[in-house]
């Protein structure tokens, strides 16, 4: 995998586009996403089960995040209110690393829901200061 700011092709039409641009600039469609199971996402996913998880999280599609990240793959972050450490999954963690600000929230194991992410957001990468989502 490579790792600093890289161009992605639109899956649609093939134009490169540069990393910025989270839409393609020729025919104004955005990367593909998938569910973390790569399956396709269906409206419901956003559902939540009885731990306060979504049924399904998108992510960048597995062509998408081949194409390499602009922040290291971390796995563990630490919500700044309960102090407790969460850790995701390689593809959930793989998107952050392709598009840091892909999500606008997470979730903690500790309290059992979503919290926003950001320069403003409630968690930190586990062992740095660095704020999840930007």
């Amino acid at each position: 995998m490579r790792f600093g700011p890289t161009p992605w092709k639109c899956s649609i039409c093939g134009h490169e586009n540069a990393m910025a641009k989270q839409y393609c600039q020729e025919c104004n469609s955005e990367p593909r996403v998938t569910l973390t199971d790569g399956t396709q996402v269906f409206p419901e996913h956003t559902d939540l089960k009885s731990n306060g998880q979504q049924l399904g999280y998108k992510v960048r599609a597995d062509e998408e995040r081949a194409k390499g990240f602009v922040r290291p793959v971390r796995r563990s972050y630490k919500h700044l209110k309960c102090g407790t450490v969460t850790r995701m999954g390689q593809t959930l963690a793989e998107t952050y690393a392709r598009n840091p600000k892909f999500y606008s929230g997470t979730f903690c194991c500790g309290c059992g829901t979503h919290f926003p992410v950001g320069a403003e957001g409630e968690f930190v990468w586990d062992g740095s200061d660095e704020r999840v989502g930007t």
